[in-house]
């Protein structure tokens, strides 16, 4: 059901954007034959996440999709002047009708135009600068559950890093640049590796194989990895010296780390929720992460997984469509905190380090997250009273 409604505002909000959009355009067209024969171009593009997931994997789909992601660009763009003029036009009439009498001064249409058009490729350009603008976000987490004298253990993650020609080999080198100079003891990536896996080339791949920590390198597949078939991503990660928790458990020192794949892979697979599976026998005394594309925090999790960090929504990647994200999975970008009987559970969901289709951020940055453990000593250290509900874990400010 969740899945199902994020499709469905996914593909409202592609419909409107797009029927606003031509709308906009025979409406201040001069020539509106020649506009009303794009509609077909409309119209597959506002219905595009329905098309581009009953295409089966092959070469139509990878043309819709690199289709579908020129056009956004320019889209949005068109978007943003057309939304800020019919603004000011509402802002006026509004104003007319709250002043009644008193003549408002009308600035030259075309000077307002022109105004608008300036300010919104400034925008735009700010967004793509912010898009290629890679933050670190830091957390220390203190909890009971290292060996005494094991003094930090550090993790890094990063998600949805969307490998592809749109971001390109120089965001993912200065993502893995950036990720190595974490000194990370584990790595862990949470999905959307690939834009889709028909993406990656073998320069990626080298790229991606610079990536190593003491205690390993683990990813987890999200849907984009399925795009095209999740096969050829594992094999694609799996050649870069990644290892590919799908679904898996592992032991790297005294953390226990879960994966599990995203409901698209599952449903390629035909399989159902792999998660109590992973979750049998597991020992409670070791520091339990599960790596799981959606930021949706699993009940059957909750009160057992110490920590799951999750993507797939980028923030909403643009500001104000940031409620569209909440709406759909009803979880905050950042650290979350679930109590149960079994103890709390921390949920931390990254911005991730790429961008999907739209190349632009709007105070939205992308991000890798740098989670440090350390030993919790007395309760008075925490910052968080009765943040670690019995499990002995609570977050705390480096």
């Amino acid at each position: 059901m969740l899945l199902l409604g994020f499709l469905y505002r996914t593909l409202l909000f592609y419909t409107l954007s797009n029927g606003y959009l031509f709308w906009s355009l025979y409406r201040v067209s001069g020539r509106r034959r020649w506009v009303f024969l794009t509609l077909p171009w409309f119209l597959l593009m506002g219905f595009f996440p329905v098309v581009f997931m009953m295409l089966p994997p092959g070469k139509a789909q990878l043309v819709l999709g690199r289709l579908g992601t020129v056009w956004l660009a320019p889209a949005f763009f068109g978007l943003m002047v057309f939304l800020s003029l019919d603004g000011i036009r509402l802002a006026l009439w509004a104003l007319g009708k709250l002043r009644p009498g008193k003549p408002l001064p009308r600035p030259r249409r075309s000077r307002v135009r022109v105004a608008v058009i300036l300010f919104c490729a400034c925008l735009f350009a700010y967004g793509l600068h912010e898009a290629r603008s890679l933050k670190v976000t830091s957390l220390e987490l203190a909890t009971a559950k290292l060996p005494p004298n094991m003094e930090r253990l550090r993790l890094v993650f990063a998600s949805d890093l969307h490998i592809g020609p749109q971001t390109g080999l120089a965001m993912l080198r200065n993502t893995v640049g950036t990720i190595l100079a974490q000194r990370p003891d584990v790595i862990l990536l949470g999905g959307d590796i690939l834009d889709d896996a028909l993406q990656g080339t073998a320069a990626d791949s080298a790229e991606l194989a610079r990536l190593r920590a003491p205690l390993g390198v683990y990813a987890v597949l999200g849907n984009h990895d399925a795009f095209g078939d999740h096969a050829r991503a594992v094999a694609f990660l799996q050649g870069a010296g990644i290892t590919v928790l799908s679904p898996g458990r592992v032991s790297a020192g005294p953390l226990t780390i879960l994966g599990v794949d995203d409901p698209r892979v599952m449903r390629q697979k035909g399989l159902e929720s792999e998660l109590p599976a992973l979750l049998r026998g597991l020992d409670k005394e070791r520091f339990t992460v599960l790596l799981d594309h959606r930021p949706v925090m699993r009940p059957e999790a909750l009160g057992t997984v110490d920590l799951q960090l999750s993507g797939h929504s980028h923030g909403g990647q643009i500001i104000f469509l940031k409620p569209l994200m909440l709406a759909a999975f009803g979880t905050r970008e950042g650290l979350n905190s679930y109590a149960a009987e079994g103890g709390t559970s921390l949920l931390f969901v990254t911005t991730g380090t790429g961008f999907s289709k739209l190349p632009v951020r709007i105070l939205m940055p992308p991000e890798i997250v740098v989670i440090d453990l350390v030993p919790l000593i007395t309760p008075s250290e925490r910052s968080v009273p009765d943040a670690s509900g019995g499990r002995g874990m609570a977050p705390r400010t480096p």
